[in-house]
């Protein structure tokens, strides 16, 4: 576990896991429930000021978004913490932070940055955490003012905010931003400017969960917050980009099921990872599966630690239009993989090849001059056989 250990803002953390604020980290039962489960710190759910706090509702919140049986993410309308500041600062924060638990709180940003500030004061005084994480990302503010993904496209609102909380505060300051926006870039750079300790990218993305077809309702009543392993390809974009806009360390939050989707994200650039919707299905043990796989990563690739690969896969990221200028490929097959050669059956690259370039009769036949090099058959194989390579 010792290659694990991270230094994330100037701070020493066991493995590079945390439970993002969510549900599994309600209270400070379940926080520390998910540092004896070997998370590597825990962010809270989000401390609201008397102001802004709401109950979320208790009639049904969240739906899961199935293909097939399989599910592909899940629709949640929740809100900020359902226990009040009072109550953190009297007993959760301490239950929480039990056997040395690392902390980081989560404040909403109030539309004035000083009384973020002073909310997150009244916090650091307790003694209780590690750090704090200004949320402008939530996907469903509580009413249409400027807060939650809102303020999280204003660079100008992450700035001050990042600054009021340096300003007053003597301990790490990081801010987790919206995946709703078109270019998260800017507000990346507003927040290193204002003094960012680090960058969460990012949370669930503002969406719907669908309709009931036989009745006509909805499936959720209101709009809510999309998670799970269909918002990865998504949240891996935003790491990229900000991670080759700024020097600011950045927890990378959104999809992560496996450990391998822990290894991209740090090869994108990430230093901690965040996770929440897979606890959320598999429970706090979970933390336990995905520290394995790592551990079992660095043992195979012979690393000393995660940082060896941080930002690795950032150098080869570039344009469609550099990528188009590149020798063109054509589909491949292996003939001692594929079913139809060996057996007959399966044809299932036919359909999808809207080229031309793939035909039966009775067996496979490539026509390579009809190729385009679009991958899709590659992908669609089911034993692997096929394969772009040069044309013959």
């Amino acid at each position: 576990m010792k290659k694990l250990e991270t230094l994330f803002a100037g701070v020493k953390l066991r493995n590079p896991l945390i439970l993002a604020s969510a549900t599994p980290s309600w209270d400070g039962e379940r926080c520390h429930r998910a540092w004896l489960s070997q998370a590597g710190a825990i962010v809270p759910k989000t401390f609201a000021p008397p102001d802004k706090f709401a109950q979320h509702p208790r009639c049904g919140r969240m739906k899961i978004i199935r293909q097939g049986n399989t599910r592909i993410g899940m629709v949640n309308i929740e809100l900020y913490t359902t226990i009040t500041l009072e109550e953190w600062l009297k007993k959760d924060l301490e239950t929480a932070s039990r056997g040395g638990s690392c902390i980081i709180a989560s404040v909403v940003a109030h539309p004035d940055p000083e009384a973020t500030a002073a909310n997150a004061r009244t916090i650091q005084d307790t003694g209780k955490v590690a750090m704090f994480e200004i949320n402008v990302s939530c996907p469903m503010p509580a009413d249409q003012s400027c807060v939650g993904f809102l303020m999280g496209n204003d660079p100008e609102s992450c700035y001050r905010q990042v600054k009021a909380l340096k300003k007053n505060l003597s301990l790490p300051v990081g801010i987790k931003l919206t995946p709703t926006t078109h270019n998260m870039v800017p507000m990346a750079q507003a927040a290193e400017r204002a003094g960012a300790d680090f960058i969460t990218i990012g949370n669930s993305v503002r969406s719907f969960a669908g309709v009931d077809i036989r009745t006509g309702l909805p499936r959720l009543p209101a709009y809510g917050g999309y998670s799970g392993p269909a918002i990865k390809p998504i949240t891996q974009r935003h790491v990229s980009e900000v991670a080759k806009a700024v020097k600011t360390p950045i927890s990378a939050c959104g999809g992560v099921s496996t450990w391998e989707d822990v290894v991209e994200y740090i090869m994108l650039g990430a230093t901690t990872v965040q996770t929440c919707t897979s606890i959320m299905w598999r429970g706090y043990g979970h933390f336990r599966t995905l520290l394995q796989g790592l551990e079992g990563y660095l043992e195979e690739q012979k690393l000393d630690s995660l940082e060896a690969i941080r930002g690795k896969t950032l150098p080869y990221i570039t344009t469609i239009e550099e990528v188009a200028q590149r020798p063109p490929l054509v589909s491949r097959v292996d003939p001692e993989t594929c079913i139809n050669l060996k057996k007959g059956g399966c044809e299932l690259c036919g359909p999808v090849c809207f080229y031309g370039a793939i035909e039966f009769s009775p067996r496979l036949k490539l026509n390579p001059e009809n190729c385009d090099g679009c991958n899709l058959c590659v992908e669609i194989c089911p034993v692997g056989a096929l394969r772009l390579g040069p044309r013959p």
